[in-house]
């Protein structure tokens, strides 16, 4: 069950925009991250969210998708997300943000909206400080990353990796291959 979840719980980039994500659920899977360890249990995360329309078109522009795709980059138009739940770390609460925390909140939000049938996209590589300014964030709140989110309008296969290859790649119908690196490959020599 937890691998099947796993398999499913990819990167998606297209999304069917007309499928749209009501507050309610946004604040489930937010929730979902109170369960979650965190580095010496300071619990530095915070969690913005945004669902209107209008709001995901402000959002939209001011990130970067798909670095490996240089041509016919998605999300194509009118594939864009439903809604965006952004990750920030309280400078109030830690000087700092261990990455382990982003990352296991932000993979729990994945997979509960997974769960549901919403597809997601954890996004680093924004403008920080207009993301900033839409959310309205004051100034000790600072973002780590976005996670998109909507109905899948996509296809995604994983495939193993053919020596070390591990960009991701499209094909001619637009279907998306994520080579993952095999199990003897990362794996490391027995005690």
């Amino acid at each position: 069950m937890l691998k099947e979840l796993l398999i499913k719980t990819r990167s998606y980039r297209n999304f069917d925009k007309k499928q749209r994500i009501d507050r309610e659920t946004l604040l489930e899977l937010i929730a979902l991250t109170r369960y979650v360890p965190s580095t010496a249990n300071h619990q530095p995360l915070k969690f913005a969210y945004a669902y209107k329309e209008e709001d995901c078109d402000r959002i939209f522009p001011l990130l970067s998708w798909a670095g490996y795709i240089k041509e016919n980059k998605p999300p194509y138009k009118g594939n864009e997300p439903a809604a965006y739940i952004l990750v920030c770390y309280d400078t109030g609460i830690s000087k700092d943000s261990p990455d382990v925390d982003v990352g296991i909140c932000s993979q729990a939000i994945v997979m509960g909206a997974m769960e549901k049938g919403i597809g997601a996209c954890m996004i680093g590589s924004m403008r920080k400080s207009e993301i900033s300014e839409v959310f309205s964030l004051p100034s000790n709140i600072v973002p780590r990353l976005i996670i998109a989110l909507g109905a899948p309008n996509e296809k995604i296969v994983l495939t193993d990796s053919v020596n070390g290859e591990i960009k991701y790649y499209r094909d001619e119908n637009n279907t998306h291959y994520v080579p993952k690196r095999t199990l003897s490959e990362i794996l490391l020599p027995e005690i």
